[in-house]
C-alpha cells in the first residue's frame, strides 16, 4: 500500500495530495550505519590488545627499575616451595587407581543433569502438567542409570 501511494504521489497535483499521503511518502526508515554497529566492536578489540600490552610493559619497566638491571637467582629461590616442607624428589606421574576417574566421570554426568533442569526451572511456570511429566521421566531414567551403576558395584568404593 505504501509502495502505491508513494507511486501515486507524483501524479498527483501538490494541492490535491493528501497530506497523510505525503507524510508517509516523506519518511525514510533510517537504521544504524555500519559505522555506529562496528565502532564499538572495533574499541573493544583495539582496548583489549593494548591494554594488556601496556601493563606487561609497565611491568618490564618496573621490574627493571626496582631489580636494578640484575636479577638475583640462586637455586634455593628456583625450588618449589611447600608450605615449609622438603619436597619429596620422585616420579611426577603416579599412576591413580581407576575408582577416582570413574567417580570423576559419574560427577560430571550427573552434573550434567543439573545443567539439564535450570533450563526446565526457567520454563515451569509457563508450561503445565507436561513440564511436570517431562521432569519426571528425566530423573526416571537419571533414577534408572543410578540405580544400574548401584547394581553393578560402580558405587562401592572398597571394591
Amino acid at each position: 500500500m505504501a509502495a502505491i501511494s508513494t507511486a501515486l504521489i507524483h501524479l498527483l497535483p501538490a494541492a490535491e495530495a493528501a497530506p497523510a499521503v505525503v507524510a508517509a511518502a516523506s519518511v525514510v526508515p533510517v537504521g544504524p550505519s555500519v559505522f555506529d554497529m562496528v565502532f564499538p566492536l572495533t574499541m573493544l578489540l583495539i582496548l583489549g590488545l593494548v591494554v594488556p600490552a601496556a601493563l606487561l610493559g609497565i611491568n618490564e619497566l618496573l621490574s627493571r627499575f626496582v631489580a636494578h638491571g640484575t636479577r638475583n637467582t640462586n637455586p634455593a629461590k628456583n625450588e618449589p616451595y611447600e608450605s615449609g616442607l622438603p619436597v619429596t624428589v620422585g616420579t611426577a606421574g603416579e599412576r591413580f587407581d581407576v575408582k577416582f576417574y570413574l567417580i570423576a566421570m559419574l560427577f560430571l554426568a550427573f552434573d550434567i543433569e543439573v545443567a539439564f533442569l535450570y533450563p526446565w526451572a526457567v520454563h515451569f511456570a509457563s508450561g503445565g502438567w507436561e513440564m511436570i511429566a517431562v521432569l519426571v521421566v528425566f530423573l526416571v531414567l537419571l533414577e534408572v542409570g543410578y540405580l544400574y551403576l548401584y547394581k553393578k558395584g560402580a558405587l562401592d568404593w572398597d571394591k
